[in-house]
């Protein structure tokens, strides 16, 4: 089964994406473009692999939430995971069940017929694994990396960037009226 997402809320409601190849999705010259002012041009990027899908934010300014939770880095997904960008509200069908990586929005399940044994705690990463480096778990079972330093949106949306280039104009304005007023 080729892994989908399910829109269930936005402007895209109803609709169903396979996902069999790289996705970039935005509001903006991408592969899955999206009418939400709160989406940014290009807003994460979605991978298939494994029976199941990744998604990776792409420095978006409001942020991509995976099972109420919004991620910093590559999360893998499996089926029954929630995913939501913007106003839209995605739902991930795949082979796989739902995964373990960012788990916060209640289910409803039904209570097994008989007690299973906890699950096993996921093995340590190596101590050179940065936050963008791939799982040693198996697939399911990668726990997302903690928040450490949050990832910075573009720089035209950047208070210090848009401060120097206004201080520029300012500066480059003073000078030519200075000039024109001497000649």
């Amino acid at each position: 089964m080729t892994p989908a997402l399910v829109f269930k809320e936005g402007p895209l409601a109803g609709r169903r994406v396979e996902v069999d190849t790289e996705l970039i999705v935005g509001r903006e010259d991408a592969g899955l473009t999206i009418d939400d002012e709160q989406i940014s041009r290009r807003h994460a990027v979605i991978r298939p692999g494994d029976g199941g899908v990744e998604i990776e934010d792409l420095g978006s300014r409001n942020g991509t939430f995976v099972n109420g939770i919004r991620i910093e880095s590559a999360t893998r997904l499996a089926g029954g995971d929630t995913v939501k960008l913007g106003q839209s509200v995605l739902h991930v069908e795949s082979a796989r069940a739902a995964a373990t990586v960012v788990s916060e929005a209640p289910a409803t399940v039904t209570p097994p017929a008989a007690a299973a044994p906890p699950p096993a705690a996921p093995p340590a990463a190596p101590a050179s694994a940065g936050p963008r480096s791939a799982p040693a778990a198996a697939f399911g079972t990668y726990v997302a990396p903690t928040a450490g330093k949050r990832k910075r949106g573009i720089a035209s949306r950047q208070l210090g960037p848009q401060l120097v280039s206004f201080a520029v104009v300012i500066a480059t304005a003073v000078a030519l009226v200075l000039y024109f007023a001497d000649h």
